[in-house]
């Protein structure tokens, strides 16, 4: 047998260029083979194309309402009944801001509910003056004759602790009692708010003294 050996043969070269060999080629390759024999780029995908990774979406809750307002994820605290109410505060300290609200520089130095709760009476220095009010638990004002007292004054004067001061003083902690009465006085060199308290039901309450220079609450006048 002869043995050949050197160059390929024309045979094989011509296969090699031939359409066959194209179309083989093409076959291993996945390209497509136009009329003339050209390889061309597949117009599809690629089998082996890279597909993008799908990216999972959280889910979250809706951010509009069924009106189409954007609202929040999530519901605000209800402060309907928040510290800042003053629901169910005693009633002197509206008779307190009345008085205040059309004499901004008075002093009071006396407080006495009256017994159908329907106003209070209140002293106050207003300049060198000692003047009585009713302040009914409406908000309204009613000015009463002058007192000369001058003690009110030169106390009114020296006090650290206002009227309201001392009543929320005197209320902490007691929230079943009520302002009856308080005066500004003096005793022993010391001066002090006297504080009455009612109980809800209309029995006597605690008597307090509120410092008037400290707002140290101690039981008793």
């Amino acid at each position: 047998m002869t043995q050949h050996t050197g160059t390929p043969s024309k045979y094989t070269k011509t296969l090699a260029l031939s359409g066959t060999g194209v179309l083989a080629l093409a076959l291993l390759t996945g390209c497509s083979v136009a009329d003339d024999g050209t390889p061309e780029a597949d117009s599809g995908t690629s089998a082996t194309a890279e597909t993008s990774p799908t990216t999972a979406e959280t889910s979250s809750p809706s951010a509009t309402d069924d009106s189409g307002t954007p609202s929040a994820s999530t519901t605000s605290p209800n402060t309907s009944n928040g510290a800042a109410t003053t629901t169910g505060e005693d009633p002197i300290f509206a008779a307190l801001d009345a008085l205040l609200a059309e004499h901004s520089d008075a002093v009071i130095v006396q407080v006495d509910r009256e017994d159908d709760d329907t106003f209070f009476d209140l002293e106050a220095v207003i300049g060198d003056r000692v003047v009585d009010f009713d302040v009914s638990t409406d908000g309204s004002v009613r000015e009463n004759d002058d007192d000369d007292d001058g003690d009110d004054v030169r106390r009114a004067g020296e006090a650290q602790v206002t009227a309201e001061e001392a009543a929320r003083a005197a209320l902490e902690g007691r929230d079943d009692q009520s302002i009856d009465s308080m005066e500004l006085d003096e005793d022993n060199g010391t001066l002090r708010w006297e504080v009455d308290l009612d109980r809800d039901g209309g029995d006597d309450g605690d008597e307090l003294s509120v410092d008037a220079a400290t707002g140290e609450v101690t039981q008793g006048h």
